[in-house]
């Protein structure tokens, strides 16, 4: 077995951007974002981009997070104190608030 030093694959992020935000679903999907304002979806079982939504964030992406509900959503937490939620696969905005301090965050609770 050949080994990289732990690595296990590469994965080629936005040019030149920063990757912020990672999070996984239930299922094992991986979610990045980051400068670009766009979220990547990976499959970790073939190491290729399922979806990108572009411009889901009108700023930088700090925060990701799955639905418990319905993992074909996903919430974005922007720099711009706004929280997104929409659909992935589709590019497609549910919804969405924008706080009013830079104080605002989320964060899942486990379901007890």
């Amino acid at each position: 077995m050949h080994n990289n030093g732990g690595c296990v694959q590469r994965v080629s992020g936005p040019t030149g951007g920063i990757l912020y935000s990672v999070c996984t679903s239930p299922s094992g999907l991986i979610a990045v974002g980051g400068t670009d304002r766009a979220v990547t979806i990976y499959d970790p079982r073939r190491w290729s981009a399922l979806s990108r939504w572009v411009g889901c964030s009108k700023y930088e992406i700090t925060g990701l997070s799955f639905s418990s509900v319905d993992q074909s959503f996903i919430y974005v937490q922007g720099v711009d104190y706004e929280i997104t939620c929409g659909r992935w696969r589709e590019s497609e905005r549910a919804f969405s608030f924008r706080g009013d301090s830079n104080w605002l965050g989320f964060s899942k609770c486990a379901n007890t």
